[in-house]
Protein backbone atom coordinates (compact mmCIF):
# COMPACT_ATOMS: atom_id res chain seq x y z
CA UNK A 1 0.00 0.00 0.00
CA UNK A 2 1.23 3.63 -0.64
CA UNK A 3 0.97 5.49 2.23
CA UNK A 4 3.01 8.61 1.85
CA UNK A 5 4.55 10.63 -1.44
CA UNK A 6 6.57 13.27 -1.04
CA UNK A 7 7.54 15.53 -3.79
CA UNK A 8 9.78 18.78 -3.89
CA UNK A 9 10.42 20.45 -6.77
CA UNK A 10 9.11 18.36 -9.74
CA UNK A 11 7.25 20.53 -12.76
CA UNK A 12 5.06 23.09 -10.43
CA UNK A 13 5.18 21.39 -7.27
CA UNK A 14 6.87 23.65 -4.86
CA UNK A 15 6.94 21.07 -1.84
CA UNK A 16 4.13 18.22 -1.14
CA UNK A 17 3.29 16.01 1.23
CA UNK A 18 0.35 13.68 0.45
CA UNK A 19 -1.17 10.51 2.96
CA UNK A 20 -3.00 8.05 1.23
CA UNK A 21 -5.30 5.46 3.24
CA UNK A 22 -6.31 1.62 2.65
CA UNK A 23 -9.94 1.59 -0.05
CA UNK A 24 -10.36 3.79 -2.97
CA UNK A 25 -8.43 7.04 -2.71
CA UNK A 26 -9.82 9.59 -5.72
CA UNK A 27 -7.88 12.34 -6.88
CA UNK A 28 -9.60 15.33 -8.39
CA UNK A 29 -9.24 18.68 -9.54
CA UNK A 30 -9.31 20.84 -12.66
CA UNK A 31 -7.71 20.28 -15.93
CA UNK A 32 -3.69 21.24 -15.98
CA UNK A 33 -3.90 21.38 -12.10
CA UNK A 34 -1.07 18.78 -11.78
CA UNK A 35 -2.67 15.50 -11.11
CA UNK A 36 -0.66 13.87 -14.08
CA UNK A 37 2.50 14.99 -12.51
CA UNK A 38 1.72 12.89 -9.35
CA UNK A 39 1.54 9.69 -11.33
CA UNK A 40 4.50 11.13 -13.03
CA UNK A 41 6.23 11.72 -9.62
CA UNK A 42 5.22 7.82 -9.04
CA UNK A 43 6.64 6.46 -12.11
CA UNK A 44 10.35 8.47 -11.21
CA UNK A 45 10.34 7.15 -7.46
CA UNK A 46 10.20 3.43 -8.97
CA UNK A 47 12.74 4.06 -11.89
CA UNK A 48 10.76 5.45 -14.60
CA UNK A 49 12.62 8.41 -16.81
CA UNK A 50 12.20 11.70 -15.95
CA UNK A 51 11.26 14.16 -18.54
CA UNK A 52 14.33 16.85 -19.24
CA UNK A 53 12.53 19.62 -17.88
CA UNK A 54 10.61 18.19 -15.18
CA UNK A 55 12.75 19.69 -12.49
CA UNK A 56 10.99 23.10 -11.38
CA UNK A 57 12.17 26.15 -12.69
CA UNK A 58 14.95 27.54 -10.54
CA UNK A 59 15.79 24.85 -8.51
CA UNK A 60 18.94 22.71 -9.10
CA UNK A 61 17.33 19.57 -7.94
CA UNK A 62 14.08 17.98 -7.72
CA UNK A 63 13.23 15.04 -5.28
CA UNK A 64 10.44 12.16 -5.27
CA UNK A 65 9.76 10.25 -2.16
CA UNK A 66 7.48 7.06 -1.78
CA UNK A 67 6.60 5.18 1.49
CA UNK A 68 5.36 1.62 0.89
CA UNK A 69 3.24 -0.40 3.77
CA UNK A 70 2.71 -3.60 4.35
CA UNK A 71 5.13 -4.47 1.22
CA UNK A 72 4.80 -8.36 -0.34
CA UNK A 73 7.22 -11.15 0.38
CA UNK A 74 8.48 -10.72 -3.09
CA UNK A 75 9.49 -7.45 -2.39
CA UNK A 76 11.47 -7.98 0.96
CA UNK A 77 13.44 -11.16 -0.81
CA UNK A 78 14.58 -8.66 -3.45
CA UNK A 79 15.66 -6.25 -0.78
CA UNK A 80 17.88 -9.24 0.85
CA UNK A 81 19.11 -10.06 -1.92
CA UNK A 82 20.18 -6.82 -3.05
CA UNK A 83 21.91 -6.12 0.73
CA UNK A 84 19.40 -3.67 1.68
CA UNK A 85 17.76 -3.64 5.23
CA UNK A 86 14.25 -5.22 4.80
CA UNK A 87 13.83 -5.98 8.32
CA UNK A 88 10.08 -4.26 8.46
CA UNK A 89 7.23 -4.16 6.14
CA UNK A 90 7.98 -0.74 5.06
CA UNK A 91 9.95 0.09 2.06
CA UNK A 92 10.83 4.27 1.74
CA UNK A 93 12.00 4.82 -1.84
CA UNK A 94 13.77 8.31 -2.81
CA UNK A 95 14.57 9.48 -6.17
CA UNK A 96 16.81 12.95 -6.67
CA UNK A 97 17.01 14.19 -10.15
CA UNK A 98 19.67 16.91 -11.15
CA UNK A 99 18.71 19.70 -13.47
CA UNK A 100 21.28 18.09 -16.25
CA UNK A 101 19.18 14.69 -15.68
CA UNK A 102 21.33 12.67 -13.69
CA UNK A 103 19.35 10.79 -10.86
CA UNK A 104 20.32 8.83 -7.67
CA UNK A 105 17.90 6.49 -5.91
CA UNK A 106 17.61 5.56 -2.38
CA UNK A 107 15.98 2.44 -1.31
CA UNK A 108 15.59 2.30 2.95
CA UNK A 109 18.70 4.58 3.08
CA UNK A 110 20.74 2.90 0.89
CA UNK A 111 22.33 3.46 -2.59
CA UNK A 112 19.95 1.48 -4.93
CA UNK A 113 20.08 0.58 -8.79
CA UNK A 114 17.41 1.87 -11.41
CA UNK A 115 17.50 -1.79 -12.08
CA UNK A 116 16.53 -2.87 -8.56
CA UNK A 117 13.65 0.25 -8.77
CA UNK A 118 12.15 -1.70 -12.20
CA UNK A 119 12.40 -5.10 -10.11
CA UNK A 120 10.41 -3.71 -7.43
CA UNK A 121 7.52 -1.54 -9.35
CA UNK A 122 4.87 -4.19 -10.67
CA UNK A 123 4.65 -5.75 -6.87
CA UNK A 124 4.48 -2.24 -5.57
CA UNK A 125 1.51 -0.18 -8.03
CA UNK A 126 0.19 -1.21 -11.58
CA UNK A 127 -0.88 1.93 -13.73
CA UNK A 128 -4.34 1.68 -16.00
CA UNK A 129 -3.97 5.02 -18.08
CA UNK A 130 -7.03 6.79 -19.53
CA UNK A 131 -6.61 5.21 -23.05
CA UNK A 132 -5.72 1.76 -22.18
CA UNK A 133 -9.52 0.75 -23.41
CA UNK A 134 -8.53 1.55 -26.97
CA UNK A 135 -6.22 -1.31 -26.53
CA UNK A 136 -8.99 -3.24 -27.29
CA UNK A 137 -9.11 -1.67 -30.36
CA UNK A 138 -6.57 -3.45 -31.53
CA UNK A 139 -7.02 -7.37 -32.33
CA UNK A 140 -3.54 -8.11 -31.32
CA UNK A 141 -3.64 -6.50 -28.08
CA UNK A 142 -6.39 -9.39 -27.19
CA UNK A 143 -4.30 -11.83 -26.38
CA UNK A 144 -1.86 -10.09 -24.16
CA UNK A 145 -4.81 -9.71 -22.06
CA UNK A 146 -6.09 -13.00 -21.98
CA UNK A 147 -2.27 -13.79 -20.96
CA UNK A 148 -3.07 -11.32 -18.27
CA UNK A 149 -5.88 -11.83 -16.77
CA UNK A 150 -5.04 -15.79 -16.92
CA UNK A 151 -1.82 -15.04 -14.93
CA UNK A 152 0.10 -16.80 -17.76
CA UNK A 153 3.13 -14.48 -17.35
CA UNK A 154 5.53 -17.52 -16.34
CA UNK A 155 4.80 -20.05 -18.99
CA UNK A 156 4.88 -17.19 -21.45
CA UNK A 157 8.50 -16.38 -20.66
CA UNK A 158 9.30 -20.29 -21.03
CA UNK A 159 7.66 -19.86 -24.57
CA UNK A 160 9.66 -16.91 -25.89
CA UNK A 161 13.16 -18.66 -23.60
CA UNK A 162 12.05 -21.84 -26.68
CA UNK A 163 11.25 -19.70 -29.51
CA UNK A 164 14.41 -17.72 -28.67
CA UNK A 165 16.61 -21.36 -28.94
CA UNK A 166 14.83 -22.17 -32.19
CA UNK A 167 15.70 -18.85 -33.64
CA UNK A 168 19.21 -19.25 -32.72
CA UNK A 169 19.52 -22.42 -33.77
CA UNK A 170 18.18 -21.45 -37.41
CA UNK A 171 20.72 -18.45 -37.55
CA UNK A 172 23.13 -21.22 -36.77
CA UNK A 173 22.26 -23.00 -39.49
CA UNK A 174 22.21 -19.83 -41.87
CA UNK A 175 25.78 -18.91 -40.62
CA UNK A 176 26.88 -22.61 -41.29
CA UNK A 177 25.77 -22.38 -44.76
CA UNK A 178 27.35 -18.93 -45.85
CA UNK A 179 30.58 -20.47 -44.00
CA UNK A 180 30.93 -23.36 -46.43
CA UNK A 181 29.91 -21.25 -49.47
CA UNK A 182 32.77 -18.79 -48.44
CA UNK A 183 35.01 -21.39 -47.96
CA UNK A 184 34.01 -22.97 -50.94
CA UNK A 185 35.66 -20.14 -52.83
CA UNK A 186 38.83 -20.58 -51.14
CA UNK A 187 39.31 -24.62 -50.46
CA UNK A 188 41.25 -24.90 -53.53
CA UNK A 189 43.68 -22.46 -53.11
CA UNK A 190 44.18 -23.41 -49.17
CA UNK A 191 44.26 -26.90 -50.54
CA UNK A 192 47.19 -26.07 -52.98
CA UNK A 193 49.12 -24.61 -50.51
CA UNK A 194 48.69 -27.59 -47.84
CA UNK A 195 49.50 -30.29 -50.44
CA UNK A 196 53.09 -28.62 -51.75
CA UNK A 197 53.80 -28.15 -47.54
CA UNK A 198 52.62 -31.90 -47.70
CA UNK A 199 54.95 -33.16 -50.13
CA UNK A 200 57.47 -31.36 -48.77
CA UNK A 201 58.43 -33.36 -45.57
CA UNK A 202 59.17 -31.04 -43.10
CA UNK A 203 61.49 -32.13 -40.60
CA UNK A 204 62.06 -30.00 -37.44
CA UNK A 205 65.63 -28.85 -37.40
CA UNK A 206 66.36 -30.35 -41.05
CA UNK A 207 67.70 -27.00 -42.49
CA UNK A 208 70.59 -26.76 -39.76
CA UNK A 209 71.31 -30.28 -40.23
CA UNK A 210 72.02 -30.17 -44.16
CA UNK A 211 73.76 -27.05 -43.93
CA UNK A 212 76.56 -28.64 -41.77
CA UNK A 213 76.40 -31.86 -44.24
CA UNK A 214 77.07 -29.46 -46.94
CA UNK A 215 79.92 -28.15 -45.04
CA UNK A 216 81.68 -31.61 -44.69
CA UNK A 217 80.89 -32.76 -48.17
CA UNK A 218 82.03 -29.89 -50.21
CA UNK A 219 85.44 -29.90 -47.58
CA UNK A 220 85.97 -33.91 -47.48
CA UNK A 221 88.98 -34.24 -49.14
CA UNK A 222 90.52 -31.27 -46.41
CA UNK A 223 88.57 -32.91 -43.36
CA UNK A 224 90.19 -35.92 -44.26
CA UNK A 225 94.15 -34.88 -44.42
CA UNK A 226 93.69 -32.91 -41.06
CA UNK A 227 92.30 -35.63 -39.05
CA UNK A 228 94.26 -38.34 -40.66
CA UNK A 229 97.08 -35.84 -39.48
CA UNK A 230 95.75 -35.50 -36.00
CA UNK A 231 95.29 -38.80 -35.37
CA UNK A 232 98.76 -40.22 -36.82
CA UNK A 233 100.17 -37.59 -34.04
CA UNK A 234 97.84 -38.81 -31.20
CA UNK A 235 97.66 -42.11 -31.85
CA UNK A 236 99.02 -44.55 -34.73
CA UNK A 237 101.98 -42.88 -35.70
CA UNK A 238 105.40 -42.57 -35.12
CA UNK A 239 106.25 -40.91 -31.54
CA UNK A 240 102.56 -40.35 -31.31
CA UNK A 241 101.29 -39.37 -28.10
CA UNK A 242 99.84 -42.38 -26.85
CA UNK A 243 103.58 -43.86 -27.00
CA UNK A 244 105.02 -41.50 -25.13
CA UNK A 245 102.49 -40.75 -22.66
CA UNK A 246 102.40 -44.97 -22.15
CA UNK A 247 106.31 -44.70 -21.53
CA UNK A 248 105.27 -41.75 -18.88
CA UNK A 249 102.64 -43.85 -17.24
CA UNK A 250 105.06 -47.00 -17.23
CA UNK A 251 107.88 -44.94 -15.00
CA UNK A 252 104.73 -43.81 -13.15
CA UNK A 253 103.56 -47.20 -11.70
CA UNK A 254 106.78 -47.93 -10.44
CA UNK A 255 107.58 -44.77 -8.33
CA UNK A 256 104.22 -45.10 -7.34
CA UNK A 257 104.58 -48.52 -5.57
CA UNK A 258 107.78 -46.71 -4.15
CA UNK A 259 105.96 -43.39 -2.99
CA UNK A 260 101.87 -43.69 -2.33
CA UNK A 261 101.74 -40.21 -2.49
CA UNK A 262 102.21 -40.02 -6.88
CA UNK A 263 99.04 -42.48 -6.97
CA UNK A 264 96.43 -39.58 -7.38
CA UNK A 265 99.16 -38.42 -10.17
CA UNK A 266 99.56 -42.11 -11.75
CA UNK A 267 95.45 -41.89 -11.81
CA UNK A 268 95.00 -39.02 -13.42
CA UNK A 269 97.64 -39.88 -16.27
CA UNK A 270 95.52 -43.45 -16.55
CA UNK A 271 92.89 -41.89 -17.00
CA UNK A 272 94.25 -39.62 -19.87
CA UNK A 273 95.62 -42.10 -21.80
CA UNK A 274 92.27 -43.65 -22.09
CA UNK A 275 90.54 -40.27 -23.28
CA UNK A 276 93.56 -40.07 -25.62
CA UNK A 277 93.01 -43.40 -27.29
CA UNK A 278 89.21 -43.17 -27.62
CA UNK A 279 89.99 -39.69 -29.40
CA UNK A 280 92.43 -41.24 -32.05
CA UNK A 281 90.34 -44.28 -32.53
CA UNK A 282 87.54 -41.95 -33.15
CA UNK A 283 89.85 -39.37 -35.46
CA UNK A 284 90.21 -42.63 -37.38
CA UNK A 285 86.69 -43.44 -38.15
CA UNK A 286 85.94 -40.16 -38.97
CA UNK A 287 89.39 -39.59 -41.49
CA UNK A 288 88.29 -43.13 -43.30
CA UNK A 289 84.16 -42.00 -43.61
CA UNK A 290 85.43 -39.00 -45.07
CA UNK A 291 84.81 -39.65 -48.64
CA UNK A 292 83.42 -37.17 -50.99
CA UNK A 293 80.33 -37.37 -52.85
CA UNK A 294 79.42 -35.69 -55.64
CA UNK A 295 75.74 -36.75 -55.44
CA UNK A 296 74.81 -36.59 -51.49
CA UNK A 297 76.34 -32.84 -52.03
CA UNK A 298 73.96 -32.26 -55.04
CA UNK A 299 71.03 -33.56 -53.32
CA UNK A 300 71.69 -31.60 -50.31
CA UNK A 301 72.35 -28.44 -52.41
CA UNK A 302 68.89 -29.22 -53.78
CA UNK A 303 66.83 -29.69 -50.75
CA UNK A 304 68.28 -26.93 -48.92
CA UNK A 305 67.46 -24.42 -52.27
CA UNK A 306 64.04 -26.20 -51.96
CA UNK A 307 63.60 -25.07 -48.26
CA UNK A 308 64.68 -21.68 -49.67
CA UNK A 309 61.85 -21.32 -51.74
CA UNK A 310 59.47 -22.23 -49.47
CA UNK A 311 60.38 -20.13 -46.47
CA UNK A 312 59.97 -17.36 -49.04
CA UNK A 313 57.02 -18.15 -50.77
CA UNK A 314 55.30 -18.75 -47.26
CA UNK A 315 57.81 -16.24 -45.38
CA UNK A 316 58.75 -17.79 -42.48
CA UNK A 317 61.20 -20.33 -40.95
CA UNK A 318 61.19 -24.14 -41.38
CA UNK A 319 59.07 -24.20 -38.09
CA UNK A 320 56.62 -21.52 -39.28
CA UNK A 321 56.23 -23.27 -42.42
CA UNK A 322 55.24 -26.91 -40.41
CA UNK A 323 52.97 -24.82 -38.60
CA UNK A 324 51.23 -23.19 -41.82
CA UNK A 325 50.72 -27.09 -43.09
CA UNK A 326 49.21 -28.37 -39.91
CA UNK A 327 47.07 -25.47 -39.81
CA UNK A 328 46.01 -25.48 -43.12
CA UNK A 329 45.08 -29.03 -42.63
CA UNK A 330 42.38 -28.18 -40.18
CA UNK A 331 40.97 -25.54 -42.22
CA UNK A 332 40.41 -27.71 -44.58
CA UNK A 333 39.71 -30.06 -42.62
CA UNK A 334 36.54 -27.82 -40.94
CA UNK A 335 35.69 -26.68 -44.29
CA UNK A 336 35.60 -30.25 -45.19
CA UNK A 337 33.58 -31.42 -42.56
CA UNK A 338 31.43 -28.47 -42.79
CA UNK A 339 28.66 -31.03 -44.11
CA UNK A 340 28.61 -32.54 -41.01
CA UNK A 341 28.23 -29.49 -38.50
CA UNK A 342 25.92 -28.21 -40.93
CA UNK A 343 23.56 -31.69 -40.25
CA UNK A 344 24.18 -31.53 -36.75
CA UNK A 345 23.02 -28.06 -36.66
CA UNK A 346 19.92 -28.85 -38.37
CA UNK A 347 19.61 -31.18 -35.99
CA UNK A 348 19.40 -29.24 -33.18
CA UNK A 349 17.50 -26.80 -35.02
CA UNK A 350 14.92 -29.46 -35.54
CA UNK A 351 15.30 -30.30 -31.60
CA UNK A 352 14.33 -26.64 -30.81
CA UNK A 353 11.77 -26.20 -33.02
CA UNK A 354 9.84 -29.53 -31.66
CA UNK A 355 10.31 -28.19 -28.17
CA UNK A 356 9.00 -24.69 -29.42
CA UNK A 357 6.01 -26.64 -30.99
CA UNK A 358 5.29 -29.05 -27.92
CA UNK A 359 5.14 -25.14 -25.54
CA UNK A 360 3.04 -23.40 -27.47
CA UNK A 361 0.37 -26.66 -28.07
CA UNK A 362 0.78 -26.11 -24.18
CA UNK A 363 -0.04 -22.70 -24.11
CA UNK A 364 -2.26 -22.66 -26.32
CA UNK A 365 -4.11 -25.45 -23.78
CA UNK A 366 -3.76 -22.92 -20.88
CA UNK A 367 -5.37 -20.08 -22.96
CA UNK A 368 -8.10 -21.67 -23.43
CA UNK A 369 -8.86 -23.14 -20.11
CA UNK A 370 -8.75 -19.19 -19.24
CA UNK A 371 -10.66 -18.03 -21.95
CA UNK A 372 -13.55 -20.79 -21.13
CA UNK A 373 -13.20 -18.97 -17.23
CA UNK A 374 -12.63 -15.65 -18.45
CA UNK A 375 -15.90 -15.79 -20.81
CA UNK A 376 -17.90 -16.89 -17.69
CA UNK A 377 -16.51 -14.39 -14.84
CA UNK A 378 -16.95 -11.63 -17.08
CA UNK A 379 -20.66 -12.11 -18.06
CA UNK A 380 -21.37 -11.21 -14.10
CA UNK A 381 -18.59 -8.75 -14.46
CA UNK A 382 -20.47 -6.61 -17.32
CA UNK A 383 -23.95 -7.20 -15.55
CA UNK A 384 -22.74 -5.30 -12.80
CA UNK A 385 -21.24 -2.66 -14.89
CA UNK A 386 -24.50 -2.05 -16.70
CA UNK A 387 -24.10 -4.57 -19.97
CA UNK A 388 -27.15 -6.14 -19.05
CA UNK A 389 -27.77 -9.33 -21.47
CA UNK A 390 -24.22 -8.79 -22.77
CA UNK A 391 -22.61 -12.19 -24.24
CA UNK A 392 -18.28 -11.86 -24.57
CA UNK A 393 -16.53 -14.67 -26.14
CA UNK A 394 -12.93 -15.52 -26.46
CA UNK A 395 -12.55 -17.20 -30.07
CA UNK A 396 -8.99 -18.49 -31.44
CA UNK A 397 -8.08 -18.62 -35.53
CA UNK A 398 -7.24 -21.79 -36.69
CA UNK A 399 -3.35 -23.16 -35.92
CA UNK A 400 -2.80 -25.16 -38.23
CA UNK A 401 -0.12 -23.78 -40.81
CA UNK A 402 0.65 -20.84 -38.19
CA UNK A 403 4.16 -19.36 -37.97
CA UNK A 404 5.14 -20.33 -34.37
CA UNK A 405 6.00 -16.88 -32.76
CA UNK A 406 7.53 -15.78 -28.98
CA UNK A 407 3.83 -15.82 -28.53
CA UNK A 408 2.95 -18.95 -29.48
CA UNK A 409 1.11 -19.49 -32.32
CA UNK A 410 -2.60 -18.79 -31.23
CA UNK A 411 -4.52 -15.68 -32.66
CA UNK A 412 -7.07 -14.37 -29.92
CA UNK A 413 -10.33 -12.29 -30.56
CA UNK A 414 -12.79 -11.02 -27.92
CA UNK A 415 -15.99 -11.49 -29.38
CA UNK A 416 -19.27 -9.52 -27.99
CA UNK A 417 -22.93 -9.22 -28.29
CA UNK A 418 -24.94 -6.40 -25.46
CA UNK A 419 -28.35 -7.04 -26.93
CA UNK A 420 -30.27 -10.16 -26.74
CA UNK A 421 -30.33 -12.75 -30.07
CA UNK A 422 -27.23 -10.86 -31.43
CA UNK A 423 -24.66 -12.93 -32.29
CA UNK A 424 -21.62 -11.92 -30.71
CA UNK A 425 -19.09 -9.65 -33.14
CA UNK A 426 -15.87 -8.64 -33.31
CA UNK A 427 -15.62 -6.19 -29.94
CA UNK A 428 -12.91 -4.06 -31.54
CA UNK A 429 -15.35 -2.98 -34.30
CA UNK A 430 -18.44 -3.30 -32.65
CA UNK A 431 -17.64 -1.69 -29.21
CA UNK A 432 -18.74 1.90 -27.86
CA UNK A 433 -16.06 3.74 -26.17
CA UNK A 434 -17.72 3.77 -22.87
CA UNK A 435 -18.25 -0.45 -23.45
CA UNK A 436 -14.68 -0.48 -24.02
CA UNK A 437 -13.98 1.40 -20.82
CA UNK A 438 -16.34 -0.78 -18.55
CA UNK A 439 -14.91 -4.16 -20.60
CA UNK A 440 -11.56 -3.32 -19.71
CA UNK A 441 -12.69 -2.01 -16.16
CA UNK A 442 -13.83 -5.83 -16.06
CA UNK A 443 -10.54 -7.75 -17.43
CA UNK A 444 -8.70 -5.57 -14.85
CA UNK A 445 -10.48 -6.34 -11.74
CA UNK A 446 -10.54 -9.84 -13.27
CA UNK A 447 -6.81 -9.55 -13.20
CA UNK A 448 -6.44 -7.67 -9.83
CA UNK A 449 -6.12 -10.98 -8.75
CA UNK A 450 -2.56 -11.52 -9.59
CA UNK A 451 -1.26 -8.52 -9.45
CA UNK A 452 -0.11 -9.51 -5.66
CA UNK A 453 -1.36 -7.12 -3.70
CA UNK A 454 0.03 -3.90 -5.57
CA UNK A 455 -1.92 -0.47 -5.53
CA UNK A 456 -3.98 -0.09 -8.60
CA UNK A 457 -4.16 3.28 -10.03
CA UNK A 458 -6.63 3.76 -12.59
CA UNK A 459 -5.88 7.17 -14.19
CA UNK A 460 -9.39 8.48 -15.91
CA UNK A 461 -10.53 5.24 -16.92
CA UNK A 462 -14.05 7.20 -16.87
CA UNK A 463 -13.61 7.99 -20.57
CA UNK A 464 -16.63 7.88 -22.83
CA UNK A 465 -19.39 6.70 -19.55
CA UNK A 466 -21.32 8.51 -17.68
CA UNK A 467 -25.01 8.88 -16.08
CA UNK A 468 -25.52 5.48 -14.56
CA UNK A 469 -22.52 3.97 -15.68
CA UNK A 470 -20.47 6.16 -14.17
CA UNK A 471 -22.38 5.45 -10.94
CA UNK A 472 -21.93 1.58 -11.57
CA UNK A 473 -18.11 1.89 -12.54
CA UNK A 474 -17.81 3.89 -9.19
CA UNK A 475 -19.50 0.90 -7.21
CA UNK A 476 -17.19 -1.31 -9.15
CA UNK A 477 -14.30 0.68 -8.06
CA UNK A 478 -15.31 0.72 -4.16
CA UNK A 479 -15.79 -2.92 -4.47
CA UNK A 480 -12.37 -3.28 -5.77
CA UNK A 481 -10.60 -1.28 -3.07
CA UNK A 482 -12.09 -3.69 -1.23
CA UNK A 483 -9.26 -6.19 -1.01
CA UNK A 484 -6.56 -3.96 -1.68
CA UNK A 485 -5.88 0.17 -2.13
CA UNK A 486 -6.73 1.52 -5.21
CA UNK A 487 -6.09 5.31 -6.54
CA UNK A 488 -8.71 6.50 -9.54
CA UNK A 489 -7.62 10.01 -11.18
CA UNK A 490 -11.21 11.10 -12.04
CA UNK A 491 -13.34 13.98 -13.59
CA UNK A 492 -16.53 12.46 -12.77
CA UNK A 493 -18.43 13.22 -9.86
CA UNK A 494 -20.83 10.21 -10.29
CA UNK A 495 -17.42 8.38 -9.43
CA UNK A 496 -15.71 10.40 -6.65
CA UNK A 497 -18.89 10.05 -4.87
CA UNK A 498 -17.75 6.60 -3.97
CA UNK A 499 -14.59 7.23 -2.60
CA UNK A 500 -13.12 6.34 1.16
CA UNK A 501 -10.75 9.24 0.54
CA UNK A 502 -10.77 12.24 -1.34
CA UNK A 503 -7.59 14.32 -2.77
CA UNK A 504 -8.28 17.25 -4.53
CA UNK A 505 -5.24 19.35 -6.33
CA UNK A 506 -5.24 22.88 -7.10
CA UNK A 507 -2.79 25.20 -8.33
CA UNK A 508 -2.35 28.74 -7.76
CA UNK A 509 -0.25 31.89 -8.50
CA UNK A 510 2.05 33.18 -5.78
CA UNK A 511 4.24 35.40 -6.39
CA UNK A 512 4.39 34.79 -10.24
CA UNK A 513 5.41 31.16 -9.67
CA UNK A 514 2.39 28.55 -10.51
CA UNK A 515 2.06 26.22 -7.59
CA UNK A 516 0.32 23.33 -7.33
CA UNK A 517 -0.84 21.61 -3.99
CA UNK A 518 -3.01 18.56 -2.81
CA UNK A 519 -4.37 17.90 -0.14
CA UNK A 520 -7.21 15.21 1.33
CA UNK A 521 -10.98 16.65 1.96
CA UNK A 522 -13.21 16.66 4.60
CA UNK A 523 -17.00 15.55 4.09
CA UNK A 524 -18.03 19.31 3.42
CA UNK A 525 -15.25 19.87 1.01
CA UNK A 526 -16.27 16.71 -0.67
CA UNK A 527 -19.50 18.81 -1.05
CA UNK A 528 -17.79 21.30 -2.25
CA UNK A 529 -16.05 19.62 -4.74
CA UNK A 530 -18.41 17.14 -5.90
CA UNK A 531 -20.70 20.41 -6.72
CA UNK A 532 -17.87 22.06 -8.81
CA UNK A 533 -17.53 19.01 -10.65
CA UNK A 534 -20.87 18.97 -11.05
CA UNK A 535 -21.67 22.81 -11.56
CA UNK A 536 -18.75 24.16 -13.21
CA UNK A 537 -17.93 27.96 -11.24
CA UNK A 538 -21.78 28.10 -10.76
CA UNK A 539 -22.29 26.91 -7.29
CA UNK A 540 -26.03 27.14 -7.01
CA UNK A 541 -27.81 26.02 -4.34
CA UNK A 542 -29.24 22.85 -6.19
CA UNK A 543 -26.32 21.59 -7.23
CA UNK A 544 -24.89 21.16 -3.78
CA UNK A 545 -28.17 19.93 -3.00
CA UNK A 546 -27.42 17.09 -5.90
CA UNK A 547 -23.70 16.80 -4.57
CA UNK A 548 -24.94 15.72 -1.15
CA UNK A 549 -27.35 13.21 -2.77
CA UNK A 550 -24.15 11.81 -4.69
CA UNK A 551 -22.57 11.12 -1.60
CA UNK A 552 -25.83 9.66 -0.02
CA UNK A 553 -26.17 7.28 -2.58
CA UNK A 554 -22.81 6.38 -2.80
CA UNK A 555 -23.01 5.34 0.99
CA UNK A 556 -26.02 3.08 0.88
CA UNK A 557 -27.99 6.77 2.15
CA UNK A 558 -26.92 7.09 5.05
CA UNK A 559 -26.84 10.90 6.28
CA UNK A 560 -23.60 10.58 8.16
CA UNK A 561 -20.76 10.68 6.04
CA UNK A 562 -17.12 9.41 7.55
CA UNK A 563 -14.31 12.14 6.25
CA UNK A 564 -10.66 10.99 5.65
CA UNK A 565 -10.16 12.07 8.93
CA UNK A 566 -12.42 9.90 10.60
CA UNK A 567 -15.27 12.81 11.78
CA UNK A 568 -18.39 12.30 10.91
Amino acid sequence: MLRTLRVRDLALIDELELVLEPGLNVITGETGAGKSVLLQALDVALGGRPDADLVRTGAEEGAVEALFASVPVPVRERLVGAGIPAEEEELLVRRVIARGGRTRAYVNGALGSLALLRDLAPHLLRVYGQDEHQALRRVESHRELLDAVGGLGSTLEEMRARHGRLVAAREAIAAARADIEAAGERAEMLRAQAEELERAALVPGEEESLAAERARLAHAERLAVLATGAEEGLYSGEGAVIEVLGRALAALREAAGLDASLEPVRALLESALAELEEAGQSLGRYARALTPDAGRLEAVEERLAQLGRLKRKFAGAVEDLIRRRDELAAELHGIESGGEALVEREAAAEAARRAAAEWAGRLSVERRRVARDLSRALAAEVEALALTGARFEVRFAEAEGRALGPEGWDEVEFFLSTNPGEEPRSLARVASGGELSRIMLALKTLAAADERGATLIFDEVDAGIGGAVAEVVGRKLRQLARSRQVLCITHLPLIAAFADHHVVVTKKVEDGRTLSTARPLATTERVAELARMLGGERLTREVREHAEQLLRRANGGHRGLTDSKGVE
